[in-house]
């Protein structure tokens, strides 16, 4: 059933073109009120709009990230939202949350941080385009509630801590890699990783396999 996800920041992580690593930009919080975008240290390239000179503050969500968020008024934004599992009353900050806020052609994602203690997080699978043929098959075959498992993969050619999503052998992508340290922790913990929907394929790749994992979080 879709609910609304408890989460008040975000990672705001860029991938490099070349290489594809992600690294840490900075966090967009929300506090039901305000919002406020903060550099990490030591960033240097800026994000457009939000220049490098301290915290950023606003009623209203920075235009660098509302544009990553469908329109109210579009038609599919029902459907769009129900692929993420989330309900028609989701705000902006749980759009961005699940969906990434991913956009053809730029290399911006975010990501939920969970704070310590019970955590429940859903994610889109990443690296779908990257499966062969049977692999993608196998998605079509889950149900909600399906019991998956994640697999620690240190011969990945792009991210030794790589973590991959699996059942019954096969291979169905990845953990977001912004997202791959602190599932790492909460692996050390009793975890259980679900299948939370299966998308059409008319979806797209990234949107093929929403899942949850729930578990505990002590960094």
């Amino acid at each position: 059933m879709s609910t609304l996800l408890k989460v008040d920041q975000l990672l705001v992580s860029r991938q490099d073109p070349e290489t594809r690593l992600f690294s840490r930009v900075g966090t967009l919080s929300f506090d039901g009120r305000e919002y406020v975008f903060a550099y990490d240290p030591g960033v240097v390239r800026a994000l457009p709009g939000l220049p490098l000179n301290g915290a950023h503050r606003s009623d209203t969500l920075f235009p660098i990230f509302a544009e990553r968020v469908l329109d109210p008024q579009r038609p599919e934004r029902t459907e769009t939202l129900a692929q993420l599992g989330l309900p028609g009353e989701a705000g902006p900050f749980e759009v961005l949350a699940v969906s990434g806020g991913s956009r053809t052609g730029d290399t911006y994602e975010l990501t939920p941080l969970p704070h310590p203690g019970q955590v429940s997080l859903p994610f889109l699978v990443h690296g779908v385009r990257y499966l062969d043929a049977a692999e993608r098959a196998a998605i079509d075959t889950l149900k909600p509630g399906d019991d998956l498992a994640l697999t620690h993969e240190p011969g990945n050619p792009v991210n030794e801590r790589a973590l991959v999503v699996t059942r019954d052998g096969h291979r169905l992508g990845y953990v977001p890699d912004p997202l791959v340290d602190y599932v790492h922790v909460i692996m050390r913990e009793d975890h259980q990783l679900v299948v939370e929907r299966v998308n059409p394929a008319e979806a797209g790749l990234h949107m093929r396999l929403l899942v949850r994992l729930r578990g505990q979080y002590l960094p």
